[in-house]
């Protein structure tokens, strides 16, 4: 058995379950504001960065 698929697996897993918890508890960033934020990239007033909860 290879022991890095798991440890890979395993890594996926715990990382998945971050960042649902971190979608519960409202921490992500909505479509929305990264869709703006991109298209406002390369003109003459680009947005700040999105932060989570926008």
């Amino acid at each position: 058995m290879e022991t890095g698929h798991s440890d890979r697996e395993a890594e996926k897993n715990e990382a998945t379950r971050r960042a649902l918890a971190q979608a519960d508890a409202g921490l992500f960033i909505s479509d929305e504001a990264v869709k703006a934020w991109a298209a406002s990239l390369g003109t003459d007033h680009p947005l700040p960065l999105p932060e989570p909860g926008q």
